[in-house]
Parts: structure tokens; C-alpha cells; sequence
């Protein structure tokens, strides 16, 4: 098992002197972003970690850590930096995790042990999160409807019926390589050379066309991700 972390984004939609910098080195509290993922990636002995860097490469040289490069991360997002680590993920089953995103070890041993091909996890309780970081939680939150199985039937929709929203995808995603192929191929085979993609997209368009049973493991503890200014207070007040 691997882990790979994505960090290129520099985070435009927060303060200047903020974005100065990658959005996984914002500090919350005592620790970085990407040190508290890490950590967890460690204490869970996965002990192969990489990076793929974007935006101020050089700031993670203090990390001995395997790096790939997205060299076009203004123009591209985290699809286009995935791709990047096609070496690891076409060999090697891989977790997949958002830089921007904040989270404990619950529900990680079980996403680890899934043998789905690609295994996603969700916030069930994601409406006590959003109504703390929107005014109105469905201006942001996206569909994510799985059936009985557990496996996802459709993702990052917009819509005005709660009913649609079974929970939040997180940023978290392990692959199999032959689970990495078909969102590989997906890319490719449904949005062409389009380099914004979302990686919802490609898991919505694997799930309508029944390509590949994408499993849903639910996560049972306090998490975050970071958007905005608002997003780090809360991240503060959350991780203490």
C-alpha cells in the first residue's frame, strides 16, 4: 500500500499572505496539513509516501519524500496532477488523498483493507460541517447517491433536494491498478482533452456507466477541508 498526497494547488479564494504559500502547509494549530497527513499515513505503516507538488515545489524539499510534478498546475487541477503519478498507481494499490483536507484515522483501516477496485469514503454528517461553513449548505454540497451495497450510483451533481445528498465525498480515494485504469481510460473516453475536469466527474461517469463498482465506506469522526479563511477557523476549533 501507498499514499499519495495531492499538493499543487495554491488556494486563490484564500488571504494573500496566506496563499502565499501551498494550501498543505497552512498550519492548523501546532501542525501543517500535510504533517498531520502524514503522520496518520505512518501510523497506519504506510511507510511509501509521495508528493505531487504544483505550485512552489521547493517549499516541500524539507520533506524526504517521493515528489512528482504537475508543471501546468495553473491551468490544470488535482485530475491532471493524479495522472502525474501514473507510475505508482498503475502498479500499486494506492490511497489518494486531497492536500487541502484535514481528518483522523477513523474508517482509514477500513478503506486500506477494501478490495474494491476503487473505494471512496463519505461523510454521512456532512450538513452539521457545511452549516458552519455556508450560509445555505446547498449552495456548495454535490450528489452522492449509492445503493444498498454500498456501492456509488451517482456523485458531485448539483442539486436542491437533501434527499440526493447521502453524504460528502471527502478527498479520500484508494485505488487498484486495474481500478486506476478504467478512471485513467474514463478521462480520455468521456471528457476528451478538457484539463479542469473534477475527479467527480470521472467517478460520476464510471458509476452511470456501470465501468467499474466504485465502494463507499463511511467516515465516523470530525474532519475539514480548506477553502477559504472561514474554512481554517473552523479547522482550528475542530483540531485543537
Amino acid at each position: 500500500m501507498k499514499a499519495i498526497i495531492l499538493v499543487a494547488g495554491r488556494g486563490s479564494r484564500l488571504p494573500k499572505n496566506i496563499s502565499q504559500k501551498p494550501k498543505s502547509l497552512i498550519k492548523i494549530n501546532s501542525k501543517t496539513l500535510i504533517e498531520r497527513q502524514i503522520q496518520i499515513f505512518r501510523s497506519l505503516n504506510i511507510k511509501d509516501i509521495a508528493l505531487v507538488t504544483g505550485y512552489k515545489k521547493h517549499m516541500f524539499n524539507f520533506l524526504n519524500l517521493k515528489k512528482f510534478h504537475n508543471e501546468n498546475w495553473k491551468k490544470t487541477n488535482m485530475v491532471h496532477s493524479l495522472t502525474k503519478a501514473d507510475n505508482w498507481l498503475k502498479r500499486y494499490d494506492c490511497i489518494v488523498t486531497y492536500g487541502d483536507i484535514i481528518f483522523t484515522d477513523k474508517s482509514f483501516k477500513e478503506i486500506i483493507k477494501s478490495k474494491s477496485n476503487i473505494a471512496v469514503t463519505y461523510d454521512s454528517n456532512w450538513r452539521k460541517l457545511w452549516k458552519k461553513r455556508f450560509k445555505d449548505p446547498l449552495s456548495d454540497a454535490e450528489t452522492f447517491i449509492f445503493n444498498k451495497n454500498n456501492i456509488l450510483q451517482e456523485i458531485g451533481m448539483k442539486t436542491n433536494n437533501y434527499k440526493k445528498i447521502m453524504g460528502q465525498f471527502m478527498g479520500i480515494i484508494k485505488f487498484k491498478p486495474y481500478g486506476w485504469k478504467q478512471f485513467k481510460n474514463a478521462k480520455f473516453e468521456y471528457f476528451k482533452k478538457e484539463n479542469k475536469i473534477y475527479t467527480t466527474d470521472i467517478l460520476n461517469s464510471l458509476a452511470v456507466n456501470n465501468k467499474v463498482n466504485i465502494k463507499v465506506i463511511k467516515y465516523n469522526d470530525k474532519w475539514s477541508e480548506i477553502d477559504n479563511f472561514n474554512d481554517i477557523k473552523i479547522s482550528k476549533r475542530l483540531f485543537k
